[in-house]
């Protein structure tokens, strides 16, 4: 399935809900592999998820705040999600290994017919 694509279009329907409430947010997608579930001891759990992308997450929903942005999604969710979200560059991320991390702004869904795309493809 296009867990990707679900993603941003869910961020994209809390965002104009909210918007409706007249509430604010600020929302960020990751991707990768993690675990999650109740970890722990016989005596005590929690619901815990391990992931890579969970501080990834955290880092692009801080930007959100210093960056006035709303939804803002990593080069995983960015390669994966379908061409009809419309996307712009909104930084670029150092990483400690000398490498570096692209974040996306979602701008929103593109409008165009259902068979639109078939015209661009012949041009």
């Amino acid at each position: 399935s296009d867990h990707a694509s679900r993603c941003v279009a869910a961020a994209q329907e809390l965002l104009q809900a909210t918007q409706k409430l007249g509430l604010s947010v600020r929302l960020a997608c990751t991707g990768g592999l993690g675990l999650f579930g109740p970890l722990g001891t016989a005596t005590q759990r929690a619901f815990t998820v391990v992931s890579p992308c969970v501080p990834r997450g955290l880092v692009l929903q801080k930007l959100t705040k210093l960056i006035p942005l709303k939804i803002l999604i990593d080069q995983t969710i960015y390669s994966q999600i379908n061409i009809s979200t419309q996307c712009r560059l909104a930084l670029v991320l150092p990483l400690m290994d000398g490498k570096a991390e692209k974040a996306y702004e979602v701008i929103g869904g593109l409008q165009q017919a259902d068979d639109e795309w078939m015209y661009q493809l012949k041009e």
